[in-house]
């Protein structure tokens, strides 16, 4: 399975089971983001097609799903349904309703409510979210079609006349002793269950069975295959009404030869008429005098000016009479003789809970049952309460003049929150034809909605309180009570638990859910939550990642916060790790740039990150004898130090930060004493970087890296003078292993000669770089740039620099005194003058404008006096040259002639 881009700009659903469902919902964002889709386009909307990803799912044979599983995608797709109409409703133009048709008491009750429903936007909500509760019904048996009126029974019957043919024709002896009905209208089984209940009440109570006269004489049942078939019946009755489906049910009925059953379902329609339904309130209505009793009120219609299409009374629909019909339907839905199902199926018609209640199976089932009831009384209060109609819900009579003076309805409205479960309040069809329009309280219908949800989640059963529980339904609960965004503050605040509560595939798609309606609503320009909605972005990051799916990951992160959105995505980078190699890191960090985050940024934060992360435990002691190991293996974490520089180092735009970083990294090394990973950071920069960097001459000022006094005349003074420093120690090295190398005491001459000669080069060029460093007041020249004022938060930095740079010399020019000092002293047997040059560096540490010789004395960090080590080292040497000459090595030399 797979979603492609048709010509239309929308989706279609292709077969490619290497398509899964992360990317078939990154595609749609993708598409409404690179189009100029509407994001609540019926066809090809995001939410439309994340709906079919869940149906596919569910479709697909090739998956192994667990019930689990399978129940989680049907409730996505459930919701995701709900969405697309939710919002659909509420980013629509509320209209207003014409002047003219508010005052017109001829309107039809059909219009009527419609007008209602475009100008109330919780009543057209409510509307919806029926509407979409038909769409998830639980499971249908439909029975099967079968004509013919109680067939079994009528069969029964005639077989019974024909055996008895001399028998008593009376209905009530002879029908009665075989068992069966001996009558066939619809209201017998009814008349003979009455019968059954009156006969079963206590003596004491004779009135019952007076009460129903008719039911005395009724005796019999139906035949037991027509009894079952009426069951099955009305059970596929009732769920076709559940389904939303009546026009299904009536047709059901007249096909099964049941048209009266038919007649009882239809009269719950609203009446309409096309004549009607064109009328302004500019006629004349008549006087309460002229609307008679026993006056039709379409004969007092017809004598208005007709309209110019031809008029047919079969234009007309509904049910005059809607009151009646709903208090009959009432009393068969309170009926116990009735089956459970024919009770439930007239109490959903006419909006009762109770009669219900016991053929819901599901949470869907008893939500249905509860908004149902609440639109239903939506209904009639509209009715009753407005001006528009007011002929017709009243038995044409018109409110007088002085009506505005009659007692207000003294009903609270809070009873009325939720639907009584008792039978309907106007079940007299003349009890409101004294209540005056609008005069009663309406309830709010949000407040009803979120009494039905908590009570349905508070409920004694335990499986229904528990699936009232499961995210999808308390998701679909707040979306429908329009509280969105404590939707997002609870999973957020429940994600740490959710973590141990669910498996790992069961919050992926969790938060795969909720990432996407957060997306959603913020492509209608809906308000979210922004803590909330940014920490579920970033746990879905994270399961992206688990997933593999790094190609999609910069995609989501830039709809995070800018801030937030950077340091995800570094985050992100950092967990790559730092066995992946140089084109997998540059490819995941250009993807940033690709979905607009800021490149520079990014790179920069994932070395902080890094940095701080690691930087926090201090280094192992790394020395020998005093002396630093500049050959040593790197460790593991010092090698992740120096490959988080790479962020940098992709892009020439980072090339400032990369030699800032680089700098600071350095320093940590260098004051820990790793002079050999300091040496690697300076390696792994590029060869151009500090010819780019010279070229861009405000880069700094683009800079994110927070060492505002680092100016970059001073960054790169101090990344040479760490070059210079290493070239220092690498010469060292190779007058070390120039004297491994040492010729035997037999070797001829000439090896003898080019050996001293390799080792008085090499030690040339070593005591050339140490001097130069030792005259050049090494690191002593990095000053701040006192030409602007430095940040408060800054001076922390700038105080911890400083002190890392003057820990450096103190670690440093000391040790490259002792090195230079025993590169001459160790080749002094070969090439003698060293060893006046070791006395000779002597007088430069003590030069007093170089001040070299401060760096020996002890610090309150270092108790080690190093310059009494030093004066060892210089006697040493003086009584090695005295032994070998003879001669005072304070002695001038005379200069040759």
């Amino acid at each position: 399975m797979s979603t492609v881009i048709d010509q239309s700009g929308g989706f279609s659903m292709a077969t490619d089971y290497q398509t899964d469902e992360f990317t078939l919902f990154a595609d749609a964002l993708k598409a409404l983001k690179s189009d100029t889709l509407d994001p609540l386009d019926a066809d090809h909307g995001p939410a439309v097609i994340w709906k079919e990803v869940c149906q596919s799912k569910l479709e697909d044979q090739s998956l192994e799903m667990t019930s689990e599983q399978r129940e989680s995608w049907s409730l996505e797709r459930s919701t995701w349904q709900l969405v697309q109409m939710l919002y659909t409703d509420r980013t629509a133009t509320v209209q207003s309703i014409d002047s003219k048709l508010a005052n017109n008491p001829y309107l039809p009750p059909l219009n009527v409510v419609n007008l209602h429903l475009s100008q109330s936007q919780d009543l057209l909500e409510l509307s919806t979210i029926r509407d979409w509760l038909h769409t998830c019904p639980s499971n249908t048996h439909p029975a099967e079609i079968r004509r013919g009126y109680w067939p079994y029974t009528k069969a029964a019957i005639k077989h019974y006349l024909q055996k008895q043919p001399h028998q008593s024709r009376d209905p009530t002896k002879s029908f009665g002793q075989s068992g069966l009905l001996h009558s066939m209208d619809p209201d017998a089984p009814l008349r003979s269950n009455a019968r059954a209940n009156s006969l079963r009440l206590d003596a004491n109570q004779p009135s019952a069975l007076v009460q129903n006269l008719d039911a005395v004489n009724d005796q019999g049942q139906l035949d037991h295959l027509d009894e079952e078939y009426d069951r099955a019946m009305v059970k596929t009755l009732y769920e076709y009404v559940r389904a939303g489906e009546i026009n299904l049910a009536l047709d059901f009925c007249r096909q099964c030869d049941h048209p009266w059953r038919a007649a009882s379902l239809s009269g719950g329609r609203l009446f309409y008429d096309p004549v009607l339904s064109t009328l302004e309130s500019d006629l004349a209505p008549f006087a309460q005098d002229e609307a008679l009793n026993d006056t039709d009120p379409m004969d007092i219609i017809q004598n208005e000016p007709r309209p110019s299409f031809p008029y047919r009374p079969m234009n007309r629909s509904g049910c005059l009479n809607r009151k009646l019909w709903k208090s009959m339907c009432l009393h068969m839905a309170s009926n116990k003789s009735l089956p459970t199902y024919e009770q439930a199926l007239y109490g959903a018609l006419a909006g009762e809970v109770n009669s219900v209640l016991p053929v819901c199976h599901t949470w869907e089932d008893h939500i249905w049952c509860y908004i149902n009831s609440i639109f239903e009384d939506q209904v009639d209060q509209i009715l009753d309460t407005t001006q528009m109609g007011y002929y017709w819900s009243h038995d044409c009579s018109f409110p007088r003049a002085n009506d505005a003076e009659d007692s207000e309805d003294s009903d609270d409205s809070n009873d009325n929150d939720l639907p009584s479960s008792t039978p309907y309040r106007s079940s007299n069809p003349h009890a409101s034809s004294n209540r005056k329009p609008n005069s009663a309280s309406k309830p709010n219908i949000k407040l009803s909605l979120s009494k039905a949800f908590d009570k349905v989640l508070r409920s004694d059963i335990p499986f229904l309180s528990e699936s009232a529980r499961n995210p999808f339904h308390v998701a679909q609960m707040w979306l429908a009570i329009n509280k969105i965004n404590d939707l997002f503050t609870t999973f957020f605040n429940r994600l740490k638990s959710a973590s141990q509560e669910l498996t790992r595939e069961h919050l992926s798609h969790l938060l795969r859910f909720f990432t996407h309606l957060i997306l959603f609503l913020r492509s209608i320009d809906e308000p979210v939550d922004d803590e909330a909605s940014n920490a579920i972005i970033r746990a879905y990051v994270q399961v992206l990642e688990a997933q593999n799916k790094h190609e999609l990951i910069a995609f989501y992160v830039a709809e995070l916060q800018q801030e937030s959105g950077v340091e995800t995505y570094a985050r992100y980078l950092i967990s790559i790790g730092p066995l992946a190699d140089r084109q997998t890191r540059r490819t995941a960090l250009l993807r940033a740039l690709e979905h607009g985050l800021d490149l520079s940024r990014v790179a920069c934060t994932a070395v902080k990150l890094t940095l701080q992360e690691i930087t926090h435990v201090a280094l192992e002691a790394n020395s020998d004898h005093g002396l630093s190991r500049f050959s040593h293996q790197l460790t593991d974490k010092q090698k992740e130090l120096i490959r988080s520089l790479e962020w940098l180092t992709i892009d020439s735009s980072t090339y400032l930060d990369a030699l800032i970083q680089a700098n600071s990294l350095v320093r940590y090394f260098l004051t820990a004493g790793h002079p050999n990973a300091a040496r690697e950071v300076i390696r792994s920069m590029p060869t151009d970087l500090l010819s780019v960097i010279a070229k861009e001459k405000n880069l700094i000022e683009d800079s994110q890296v927070g060492d505002t006094f680092a100016n970059v005349p001073n960054e790169i003074l101090e990344f040479t003078q760490y070059r210079d420093f290493f070239h220092c120690l690498e010469l060292h090295v190779q007058v070390n292993e120039v004297l491994s190398q040492r010729p035997m005491t037999s070797a001829p001459i000439t090896e003898v000669q080019a050996f001293t000669e390799a080792l008085k080069e090499i030690c040339n060029q070593m005591h050339a770089a140490v001097v130069e460093i030792l005259c050049s007041e090494w690191l002593q020249d990095i000053k701040m740039d006192f030409t602007q004022e430095e940040p408060q938060e800054a001076k922390p930095i700038s105080t911890r620099r400083t002190e890392e740079l003057s820990l450096i010399r103190n670690i440093y020019i000391p040790e490259l005194i002792f090195r230079l000092h025993g590169a001459l002293v160790d080749s002094g047997a070969y090439v003698t003058s060293n060893l006046r040059r070791a006395l000779d560096l002597a007088v430069l540490v003590a030069d007093e404008s170089f001040k070299n010789y401060l760096e020996f004395l002890p610090t309150q960090n270092s108790k080690n006096h190093k310059m009494k080590d030093y004066l060892r080292e210089i006697r040493l040497v003086t009584l090695m040259i005295l032994k070998r000459s003879g001669t005072h090595p304070l002695k001038p030399i005379e200069k040759d002639k």
